[in-house]
């Protein structure tokens, strides 16, 4: 009788740590799922809102400053920005790429023409005689 009850045990014990193997599983992966759309939101929030001061600064014309705060990095994870062409916005990190449209213009940085990467230490971005410069 002993051994029966110890058999019958082991199962039930079995099945009770399968379902709970299969419970965490499931969580952890919504977890990482949920943390990977978080970030991939803020790096699209991020790029719609440098995207969006870029037009203001070519909607506002000649003389028109505005000043930039970009984070080092997005919840620990690093990301790129590059002006693809006049026109593109690229926001990137190792897993995903946003791109944002921008008013057509001429856009540089204080060294090169498009394309290049945009410096995550700019301050400002400013229309010096009809061309969007970041620096």
């Amino acid at each position: 009788m002993k051994g029966q009850v110890s058999f019958e045990f082991m199962i039930i014990s079995l099945i009770v740590l399968s379902i709970l193997l299969l419970v965490f599983a499931t969580t952890t992966k919504t977890q990482i799922d949920a943390q990977e759309n978080i970030m991939q939101r803020r790096v699209a929030n991020l790029c719609q809102d440098l995207a969006e001061k870029i037009n203001k600064v070519i909607y506002y014309g000649k003389g028109f400053t505005h000043e930039l705060d970009l984070p080092n990095n997005i919840y620990g994870i690093d990301y790129n920005l590059k002006i693809q062409n006049n026109k593109t916005l690229v926001c990137s990190t190792e897993k995903f790429s946003i791109v944002k449209i921008i008013i057509e213009n001429k856009i540089r940085n204080e060294t090169t023409q498009v394309p290049f990467f945009i410096s995550l230490d700019v301050t400002s971005i400013s229309n010096e005689e009809g061309v969007v410069v970041i620096k």
